[in-house]
């Protein structure tokens, strides 16, 4: 029995995934690294977040959605995770 025909018109799902230890500059090389033409999705852990505790660049929201965790803005540690959805 063949399964070919479950591969037909199939999209893989390509996911970028990156600790940046809260690092300033991780943030800078991922920026700069992750190519909306590759990646679908990004999922970062530790990311660095500026003092109003949000991901900013000035190209981010150009290629990416920013999906923040449920209870980020109201609670007031600062999130360990945030995704980058490409639009």
């Amino acid at each position: 029995m063949s399964n070919t025909n479950n591969n037909l018109n199939r999209n893989d799902l390509k996911i970028w995934q990156q600790n940046l230890r809260k690092s300033p500059n991780a943030w800078e090389h991922l920026l700069k690294n992750l190519n909306p033409d590759m990646y679908d999705l990004a999922c970062i852990q530790e990311p660095f977040l500026n003092a109003v505790n949000l991901a900013n660049a000035s190209n981010l929201n150009r290629f990416w959605d920013v999906i923040y965790p449920t209870d980020h803005h109201s609670q007031l540690e600062r999130s360990q995770t945030l995704l980058l959805v490409n639009k």
